[in-house]
């Protein structure tokens, strides 16, 4: 996908989701806000910023200011514009308990350099290891100020209802976004409908080298391959509707 390409897509009333280059993020729209999904790697940053521009103009309130991010996981794809966006923007970051010391840097669960190493060999992987550090992703990335975001208490963000659901073992806190009002489900990394490494298209787990708990990552890929929202917004791959 190249660049240009990479525009919201309304997939529910004010839920605006944007396939990245190789990480996705969502924008939430209402009440004169802009709320982030997950921020993708630190050179999506121009990207980012024209998506929130986008679906400022796109609901008629093109003066809607980003008050929040909510980041399913710690990894550099997924906030590394945060610092970036906090030079223009004025918001909160949100992260379950678990996973908060994953965003802020104070711990760090991702992959490594020897997890890749021996699959560099196939072409797939080794375009993704390029990508990623083309991309900024073995930069510092970590988050300061990050808030705790209580899981299975609904909250409201930019007008609409979320609930935060421990979805663990990609990372130990991971954590997906339900929008039931909205029947939308954002998954991050615990289900995806595709990834440069993968040769699948549709629902599917990440290659195991990407999670901290692969046992408990496929528990939780379990459960969330049974819920039942009309829509699924995955960390990686096309939005799915069911």
């Amino acid at each position: 996908m190249s660049r240009a390409e990479v525009r919201p897509v309304e997939v529910a009333p004010g839920v605006h989701f944007v396939e990245g280059p190789a990480s996705n993020w969502t924008v939430l729209a209402g009440d004169g806000t802009l709320t982030l999904v997950d921020a993708g790697y630190p050179a999506d940053l121009e990207l980012v910023e024209r998506s929130l521009r986008e679906v400022a103009t796109a609901t008629g309130d093109a003066d809607a200011r980003l008050t929040g991010v909510l980041v399913t996981h710690g990894h550099s794809d997924h906030i590394g514009t945060i610092r970036g966006l906090r030079r223009h923007h004025e918001f909160d970051v949100f992260a379950a308990p678990a996973e908060v010391p994953n965003v802020t840097r104070e711990q760090l669960h991702q992959v490594t350099v020897g997890d890749v190493l021996p699959h560099l060999y196939k072409p797939r992987f080794a375009r993704w290891v390029l990508h990623a550090v083309r991309a900024g992703g073995l930069g510092d990335v970590g988050v300061a100020d990050v808030r705790s975001l209580p899981l299975g208490v609904a909250g409201t963000f930019s007008g609409h209802r979320v609930v935060p659901t421990s979805a663990v073992g990609h990372t130990p806190g991971h954590t997906v976004f339900a929008l039931p009002d909205d029947d939308v489900l954002i998954t991050g990394d615990a289900l995806v409908t595709g990834h440069p490494t993968s040769r699948l298209a549709g629902v599917q787990m990440l290659h195991p080298i990407f999670h901290s708990d692969l046992a408990e990552a496929g528990r939780t890929y379990g459960r969330l391959v049974d819920h039942r929202a009309w829509v699924v917004l995955p960390g990686h791959g096309p939005a799915l509707h069911r």
